[in-house]
């Protein structure tokens, strides 16, 4: 009797477990602390759920190492089997992508991937150069080796991949033993790994059991999607920009109220950004020295010279923008040129728009009335009225008495007076050319 009880709990329990799901999720973007942040929520919701194994459909040209060393520690600890695809076709683990696959319990590749290129680069995308070279990419070797020997992987291409920046397609991959399988599909993978045992951090060993199950994906969830969005090094860089049009927008039309609301909300966006990536101060200062050039060029006469300067000032800026050791920060240089040519147009038409309503503002006040020919309309016996652009003004002359109808000319403006004279010759002439 008690042989059936066992008999029958085992039964239950291996049934329990052979129906434990598997969840998946969709990794297509660079590695930052924003991305990193959703992988440890969907990780942390699948070990809730009690997950068979979780599964990242991985495509990435890399990202920042402190993100990248969050998600490796994340794998490298998890209390369930991890498995990093990278997939679809044309997909690739690039940089911090090579840490982030070796991570995983099992490594696989579809047809068509490659992985690799991990070497540290600086934020302009350039070799670091001197002894802080040799300390990253020593610090860098150390880790991919580290994961590699964990995993039972390749620890002499490991550290190829980031001293010298091999890469491999999917076959190379496979036979030097970097990744554990190639397989056409998800349910491909699924079919392969079914059975594969897989050793946990705790010791634990764990026989797959996955074929034919459907894996369940975890997206993002709305804020993910647009903190992720709002993260990306091409979206804070207009964020920015943003920001700038929005400070000139409202200074040059106080109180028009939309300029300053889109400066506002791109600040607060940017500060965000700026919180997960990795943003370099001097980049942001080269950017805000650029328009401040321009402004006072403007006023300045130096013939172009500060905008020559502010333009060199904000390509550097924007080349600068990001202080990392990861290609993935750079910024298309087509993205600069393009934002440069339209940064500087609006500028320009901005502050000069400013500049001639600073002039009819002038031309049109009580200095602009010097000049003018008035009509008198009450005797000026030597105090009266004149009649002179569109308005009825007090005056005053020396050489009364002018008669109603007379035409004089405005001298001067004392208060909300008007000083007038005879026409004279030169007068008379003025007025015909």
């Amino acid at each position: 009797m008690k042989r059936a009880v066992w008999m029958l709990l085992w039964l239950v329990a291996v049934s329990a477990w052979s129906q434990r799901p598997v969840y998946s999720i969709k990794f297509e973007e660079i590695v930052t602390r924003a991305t990193a942040d959703y992988v440890v929520r969907a990780h942390t919701e699948a070990v809730e759920k009690g997950a068979e194994c979780f599964i990242m459909l991985l495509d990435t040209p890399g990202g920042e190492m402190e993100a990248m060393k969050r998600v490796v520690q994340l794998f490298l600890n998890s209390p369930i089997p991890v498995v990093v695809y990278v997939s679809p076709s044309g997909s690739r683990a690039g940089s911090a992508g090579v840490f982030i696959t070796m991570a995983g319990h099992v490594a696989a590749m579809a047809p068509g991937t490659r992985i690799g290129a991990a070497h540290p680069v600086s934020g302009d995308g350039k070799d670091i150069e001197g002894e802080m070279a040799k300390k990253v990419t020593n610090d860098a070797v150390a880790f991919a080796r580290s994961i590699a020997e964990q995993r039972g992987r390749n620890k002499e291409w490991a550290e190829l991949a980031v001293s010298e920046s091999k890469v491999l397609n999917e076959k190379d991959a496979t036979s030097k033993k970097v990744v554990d399988l190639i397989a056409v599909d998800m349910q491909d993978l699924l079919g392969q790994i079914d059975g594969k045992t897989v050793k946990l951090a705790s010791g634990t060993e764990i026989a797959l059991s996955t074929k034919g199950k459907q894996p369940i994906d975890i997206p993002k969830t709305t804020a993910e999607a647009f903190l992720i969005f709002i993260a990306t090094p091409a979206v804070f860089y207009v964020l920015i920009l943003l920001m700038f049009y929005g400070l000139i927008g409202e200074l040059q039309n106080p109180g028009a109220t939309l300029p300053g609301v889109v400066g506002v909300i791109s600040l607060l966006l940017a500060l965000y950004a700026w919180s997960v990536l990795p943003v370099n101060v001097l980049g942001i200062l080269l950017i805000l020295l650029a328009f401040a050039l321009v402004i006072i060029d403007l006023f300045a006469a130096t013939h172009g010279v500060l905008t020559a300067g502010a333009i060199a000032s904000f390509v550097m800026g924007s080349v600068l923008l990001f202080r990392t050791d990861s290609p993935a920060f750079r910024l298309s240089m087509w993205l600069i040129a393009v934002m440069t040519v339209l940064t500087f147009g609006l500028m320009t038409i901005a502050l000069m728009a400013a500049w001639r309503s600073q002039k009819r503002k002038k031309e049109s006040g009580k200095e602009g009335i010097i000049g003018k020919t008035a009509v008198v309309k009450a005797k000026l016996d030597p105090v009266g009225q004149v009649f002179v652009e569109s308005a009825l003004w007090t005056a005053e002359t020396k050489d009364p008495p002018i008669d109603v109808g007379e035409s004089v000319v405005v001298e001067a403006v004392v208060g909300l007076k008007l000083i007038v004279r005879r026409p004279i010759a030169e007068d008379m002439a003025a007025d015909t050319a």
